[in-house]
């Protein structure tokens, strides 16, 4: 391995590690969406093994969401994605088995509202940390400084 992708790849470690888990699940859902995508053009264009190597990648993206979902604290919520997740990874395998575009359109639009979902909560936990930042300025003291 050449020195840059030993750098690029330290970068890449580096910078996932440090994201919030929030930025983590839109970056997984991101690149689903991409793989779902890149497979589609593949099935296009008459590529069926590259659409597998696309399908398996989202599969596997899939896998990830749903095994580390928490369910225990997350209530209906957590009970209706663990469903949704299991729904799009049995769709991709039918996806991948019958080399079906339409069926990945539909698990790469599902995939799309629910990353523009977490975004919602992300900007609102943004927003909110913003202001509660802004509202302790009013508890500040003043520094006196005696020479």
């Amino acid at each position: 391995m050449n020195p840059y992708a030993r750098g690029s790849n330290a970068y890449k470690k580096a910078s996932v590690t440090t994201k919030d888990q929030g930025t983590l699940i839109l970056m997984l859902y991101d690149g689903a969406i991409r793989f779902l995508k890149t497979a589609i053009k593949k099935i296009e264009d008459d590529d069926l093994e590259g659409a597998h190597t696309y399908i398996s990648r989202a599969k596997n993206i899939i896998s990830e969401l749903l095994t580390s979902l928490n369910t225990d604290n997350s209530g209906r919520v957590g009970v209706g994605l663990k469903s949704l997740y299991v729904y799009m990874f049995n769709r991709l395998i039918d996806a991948n088995i019958q080399k079906n575009k339409e069926y990945l359109a539909e698990v790469a639009e599902l995939l799309a509202e629910l990353r523009d979902g977490w975004r919602g909560v992300i900007n609102k936990k943004k927003d909110e940390a913003k202001a509660n930042q802004f509202n302790n300025r009013n508890e500040l003291k003043p520094i006196q400084i005696q020479g």
